[in-house]
């Protein structure tokens, strides 16, 4: 069975605390033969990271995640657009 991955367990799996807790993301790899996510979905992740370790760290919680849409390495420069998006709504309200 294959199952899409939203945007929220990938934030979930990149903020949990403790290393012996199990994330959803985990847990959903280890119960579907297939998960996939979309380029929009890595985007929003890597508009969240702040700093080389918080890129890293978002790659590997990608590792096994087929990503459906553009090719996936866009998603790297699609985030950064996204953070200057971001920086620039802060700035006019």
């Amino acid at each position: 069975m294959k199952f899409f991955i939203d945007t929220g367990i990938f934030s979930d799996h990149l903020n949990v605390k403790r290393a012996d807790e199990i994330s959803l993301l985990e847990k959903t790899k280890s119960l579907f033969d297939g998960c996939y996510t979309s380029v929009i979905n890595a985007s929003e992740i890597f508009s969240e990271c702040s700093g080389k370790r918080a890129i890293l760290k978002a790659k590997t919680a990608f590792e096994d995640i087929g990503i459906l849409g553009i090719p996936f390495r866009y998603s790297l420069k699609t985030g950064e657009v996204m953070k200057v998006i971001k920086k620039k709504e802060q700035v006019t309200l």
